[in-house]
């Protein structure tokens, strides 16, 4: 008799056949595991965390957005205020060995640099923050 370690009358087997066991499967689930580690490890090495900050100035800012090229300019992204460091702030994974422009948009109507982050004009002349997430970066 084929071995019944559910104790339910099925066999190693039937109970592949039932699930559909196929290419990526093993008796000991061990190739499944590898397959998901290999994905998730992929995805570690092609996107990298980048955190933006932006100090509050004056009276506090009833919202901070960050938008930029990582989005092609089509999204804002709500930023978090950090009352201790009065410091709007937010991380974005972002793609390795590429280049990125942005801007924050406060109180949804002015568009600012950061003057304490690195700053680049685009292809049109527009003063952007950038920043650059290098395959160096990732050691």
């Amino acid at each position: 008799m084929e071995n019944d370690p559910a104790g339910d009358g099925s066999t190693d087997a039937s109970r592949a056949e039932r699930s559909g066991a196929d290419a990526f499967s093993s008796p000991d689930g061990l190739l499944e595991i590898d397959t998901i580690m290999s994905s998730f490890d992929k995805m570690e090495t092609t996107k990298k965390p980048q955190v933006f900050m932006l100090h509050n100035r004056g009276p506090r800012y009833n919202m901070v957005q960050l938008c930029g090229s990582m989005d092609a300019w089509g999204a804002r992204h709500d930023m978090q205020y950090d009352q201790f460091t009065n410091q709007w702030f937010i991380t974005l994974h972002l793609k390795v060995g590429d280049e990125y422009h942005y801007k924050y948009v406060i109180n949804d109507q002015h568009w600012v640099v950061n003057d304490e982050e690195p700053q680049r004009k685009d292809a049109s002349g527009n003063v952007n923050n950038y920043c650059g997430i290098l395959d160096t970066d990732l050691l």
